[in-house]
């Protein structure tokens, strides 16, 4: 940005004379840079620098100022006291701003000490000393402006009747180093921390303390000791610690008169209205590194300087940041200086320290331009600003350009905004008309946007309407150091899409780490691993199957590659309108329907409930059901579970348009007594879906009834897919300190593998109880973290369902420290953990023999004992004791009679049927296959039905294969290493523990 008055072609000249792409013989510090200058004030300039050195990119701030009243350098440090008025360099522009002062921009000023703020060498503000110079070197301002550098070696005394005292530090914190004298400026109490020796004095009047200058006061008290102690605001403290070696100390007594006398080396630093101190970095033009800090360091840096004509040079360069700025060593710093043009130079206090602000022309306030190495502003004990004293009057005297990319590629285009400054360079109306113009024809402008030739160079871009003008310098360079993707605006790192889909990629190049104007044609795109094709814009579009594979985008011999994987994308867009879990989901239907949530599993398609609606169809023609309504504007598809009972017919799907018209969309087919998964398209215009209407073929019967199971609507295909998710855990055997959370980690894709399964369909239960939000899915890789498990076993089961209803289940063992065994024969057993387990859920127990409890794990479990440890698994009603439906109940003991009872009403043992009469068969070892009935009736539905390929599969009864399928599928019980599955052996104790634990 360049901002000017004059002619057009006067400004062109004068802009190209202010920037310039420079080579390593035109600085000591960069190479190949780039650096562009404005005006921000009356006699100030700014210019950025960047570049790189052997250490890397380099980014410097520079204001440049050519004394005089219209702009005036200050210092500030943003408080009443030196100690502990620390300020970020914003909060201390704010300070100056609360004064009524406009800052153009400034950066930090002296070192200081980190704990107290307080600054190591001399402070100067409007003419007052406020804090010695320590034997530092300092820079001060006079009113014209004018800087002037050195060491101001100041003499100050307090000398009375009794004698004269030197003291060598004026409001610095108290050491040994010799006599302090404390006054309101260093803080409103002494900080004394240590054993000492104080005089109190008061003044006689309110001359200010000035180099040159003499103060008269009284003594009203004196003392010793270690505490600190509040300073009034006409009082100074004459102190020394105990230890301090100061053969020049007067113990004045109280009541006598002294006069305080602070005389300079050079006179001239009695002229000064504001100075801070710093570190001697060039002398008459030579460089000098010696005190400051490990001068062989790179690292942010700031630093003030004067050239021989009075100019003054603030300099600010960022560190510690590889992609943004390296920083330079105290000798790159000032050999920078010196080049700019500096005979006398400051280091200021640098590293996290440094920032520069300014206030850029056409705005009100000064901002933050430099990158802080801390990460965040560092507070500082004091800064330099230069503050505008000119009225601003609103009128626009200026045009300001300022380009979106500094940097630009060859061909490529960059919008630049346009502003009105006024003759104080504040805010000001946009000017009208502007006719701009290129410099050595390097582009074209078109509105506000700039387009780059084929030409490398520094393009000047002026506008100017006859009036008024300014310009603006970007580099157009072709010298891509690294690129970055974007698609939608948003960073790219990896692609991964369904089969034909296609991605927008954006290439951007950076150079000097900044963000280059760019054009896809002007990179190269290639793809690999046969994932699909890219165009010369970009834009990625994947083949028909799954792949893996890389694109690469690339400018000369620069290059990004990202991988592609084509098939494991997010998703489709889905809605689950009702699944019936837990409740009717807000289904509704009208008088004469009778809606309920059923639970049997004979009655349900997917999960563990459906909706059954009773209705009349002799005498009704059908029904309509209202569910809740469902915005479709963004779906196309419906897909449903039904079946019908007595009645059979058709049902159609009601949606309603954005003005409440209907629309209806029938279902792909007919209902039948089986379960059938139909579905409908979304007609076009839909924006709700409201209701399900059922409508009969043929004649009905009065007890009849639809059933309907798993509402889903989706964007981008039906959800009709048969195939169960693919879930595989890294380990299903963890182990973990007592107290700690155990993290399970693995995959979970559905769909083929197409997809990674939805966080919210994953139901993680640890011991039985369900742990919500457990799972968490990136991309296809699941992670499922428990709380802080104590010390024992612990049972993970983790049910993965797709949008179709089709579930997987995967579970793990967890060991929490080392839980001592409940039971004397289980420490050893490979179920003791589960034993344990089961009996701190109150489903198992033991038996007491001899003062212990045994679990007999390699004992057959029984029906009666299956039967009691089902209904407390279950949580069953077990009050009542009626058993009298089995004729032998009178071999059911009283303890499991109430048992016996209950899993029998709830239809999960029936018993056996022989000649016409029901026996329960208490005492019966209980099988395999009856273990996997039970336990199958009350799984969710869903889990695909597991193919059978045991040697004794043929020994599985009817009754039973259906469910042996559902807990093969959902891995309850597994076969054994010799390929069989033995439905008609026993079961032991332990293994049922097992089973239970992780059911």
């Amino acid at each position: 940005m360049k901002i000017s008055r004059r002619t057009p072609f006067r400004l062109a000249a004068a802009t190209l004379a202010m920037t310039q792409i420079f080579t390593a013989a035109a600085s000591a510090a960069f190479t190949n840079g780039f650096s562009w200058s404005y005006p921000v004030g009356e006699g100030l300039t700014y210019t950025r620098t960047e570049g790189k050195n052997s250490a890397g990119v380099q980014r410097a701030n520079v204001l440049t100022y050519a004394p005089n009243t219209g702009v005036s350098p200050v210092m500030v440090y943003a408080g009443d006291t030196v100690y502990g008025s620390k300020a970020t360099i914003m909060n201390a522009v704010k300070y100056l701003q609360n004064q009524g002062k406009t800052v153009i921009g400034g950066t930090n000023a002296d070192f200081f000490v980190m704990s107290s703020g307080v600054p190591i060498g001399l402070v100067i503000d409007k003419g007052t000393l406020v804090s010695s110079d320590a034997w530092q070197y300092a820079v001060g301002f006079k009113k014209d402006g004018t800087a002037v550098i050195g060491r101001p070696t100041m003499g100050i005394r307090v000398t009375g009747a009794s004698g004269s005292c030197s003291v060598s530090y004026f409001n610095k914190t108290r050491t040994t180093a010799g006599a302090y004298l404390l006054d309101h400026n260093y803080d409103d109490a002494t900080h004394f921390s240590a054993n000492g020796s104080y005089i109190i004095l008061e003044r006689e009047d309110a001359t200010p303390v000035k180099a040159g200058g003499s103060v008269k006061m009284k003594v009203v008290s004196k003392g010793t000791g270690s505490s600190s102690f509040a300073i009034g605001a006409n009082q100074m403290v004459l102190t020394k610690s105990d230890g301090a070696n100061v053969p020049s100390w007067v113990d004045f007594p109280v009541g006598e008169e002294v006069t305080l006398s602070i005389t300079a080396a050079d006179s001239t630093w009695s002229e000064v209205e504001y100075a801070v101190g710093g570190k001697l970095l060039i002398d008459n033009s030579t460089v000098t590194t010696s005190g400051i800090d490990a001068a062989s360091s790179r690292r942010a840096r700031s630093a003030v300087g004067v050239k021989s004509d009075g100019t003054v040079v603030l300099y600010e360069i960022d560190g510690n940041q590889s992609s943004v700025s390296t920083g330079l060593t105290a000798a790159e710093l000032g050999e920078e200086l010196k080049e700019l043009g500096c005979v006398r130079a400051l280091c200021l206090d640098g590293g996290g320290s440094s920032a520069m602000a300014l206030r850029q022309p056409g705005t009100s306030e000064a901002a933050l331009i430099s990158s802080p190495s801390d990460g965040s502003q560092r507070a500082c004990a004091n800064y330099i600003f230069f503050v505008d004293n000119t009225a601003p009057d609103g009128v626009t005297a200026h045009a300001v350009l300022t380009p979106s990319c500094r940097y630009i590629l060859p061909g490529a285009s960059t919008w630049f905004s346009v502003k009105g400054a006024d003759a104080s360079y504040g805010p000001a109306d946009a000017p009208t008309d502007l006719a701009y113009e290129v410099s050595g024809e390097l582009g074209t402008v078109s509105g506000q946007t700039f387009t780059a030739g084929e030409k490398s160079g520094s393009a000047t871009i002026t506008a100017s309407n006859g009036v008024l003008s300014g310009s603006m310098n970007v580099c157009i360079t072709g010298d891509v150091q690294s690129i970055a993707l974007q698609s939608a605006s948003k960073a790219v790192s990896s692609v991964s899409v369904k089969p034909g889909q296609s991605i927008d990629l954006d290439a951007f190049g950076y150079h000097l780490g900044q963000k280059m104007a760019s054009t896809d044609t002007a990179f190269t795109w290639t793809v690999s691993g046969g994932v699909g094709t890219v165009d010369e814009k970009g834009v990625f579009t994947a083949g028909s199957s799954m792949a893996s594979g890389t694109l690469t985008c690339s400018y000369g011999n620069t290059r990004v590659s990202i991988p592609v994987n084509v098939g494991m994308g997010d998703p489709q867009d889905a809605q689950t309108v009702a699944t019936f879990e837990k409740s009717l989901d807000g289904v509704t239907a009208p008088e004469g329907v009778s809606l309920s949530r059923v639970t049997d599993y004979t009655s349900v398609a997917r999960g563990a409930g459906s909706l059954e609606a009773l209705w009349d169809g002799e005498s009704m023609d059908g029904l309509t059901l209202s569910v809740p309504s469902a915005d479709v504007s963004d779906r196309k598809h419906l897909t449903l579970w039904a079946r019908s009972e007595n009645t059979h017919g058709t049902l159609t799907a009601v949606f309603a348009d954005s003005e409440g018209n209907e629309l209806t969309a029938p279902l792909s087919a007919a209902t039948a007594n089986g379960w059938k998964q139909l579905t409908a398209a979304v007609p076009e215009g839909a924006a709700q879906l409201t209701g399900l209407r059922f409508e009969k073929t043929g004649s009905g019967l009065s007890h009849s009834a639809l059933l309907l199971d798993n509402i889903v609507l989706t964007a981008d295909h039906t959800t009709t897919n048969t195939d169960c998710p693919a879930v595989h855990l890294n380990s299903a055997s963890l182990t973990v300190n007592a107290g700690e959370k155990a993290v399970i980690s693995g995959t979970a894709t559905m769909e083929n593998g197409r997809y990674p399964v939805r966080a919210a369909n994953i139901t993680v239960k640890v011991d039985g109880t369900e742990a919500p939000n457990a799972a968490v899915m990136s991309g296809s890789n699941l992670s499922v973290t428990t709380g802080a498990l104590a010390a024992g076993t612990h049972a993970v089961t983790i049910d993965v369902s797709d949008d179709a209803g089709n579930r997987t289940r995967v579970c793990a063992t967890v060991t929490a420290g080392s839980g001592a065994s409940v039971f004397a024969d289980t420490a050893s057993h490979w179920s003791g953990g589960y034993a344990s387990l089961l009996n701190a859920r109150g489903i198992m127990k033991g038996e007491s023999a001899g003062g212990q409890m045994y679990f007999h794990p390699n004992r057959n479990l029984t029906r009666k004992e299956f039967a009691v440890t089902m209904a407390r698994s279950l949580g069953l009603d077990t009050s009542s004791t009626d058993v009298s439906a089995f004729t032998d109940s009178g071999s059911i003991p009283s303890w499991a009679a109430g048992a016996v009872n209950a899993v029998a009403k709830a239809g999960l043992m029936n018993g056996e049927s022989r000649n016409g009469v029901m026996y329960f068969n208490p005492d019966a070892d209980i099988t395999r296959a009856e273990v996997m009935t039970v336990i199958g009736r009350l799984l969710p539905r869903g889990y695909a039905a597991a193919s059978l390929n045991y040697k004794d599969a043929s020994a599985i009864s009817s009754w039973a294969t259906e469910h042996v399928r559902t807990c093969v599928s959902a891995g309850v019980i597994g076969g054994y290493t010799d390929g069989t599955l033995l439905p008609l052996g026993k079961i032991t104790r332990g293994e049922i523990a097992k089973v239970l634990a992780l059911l």
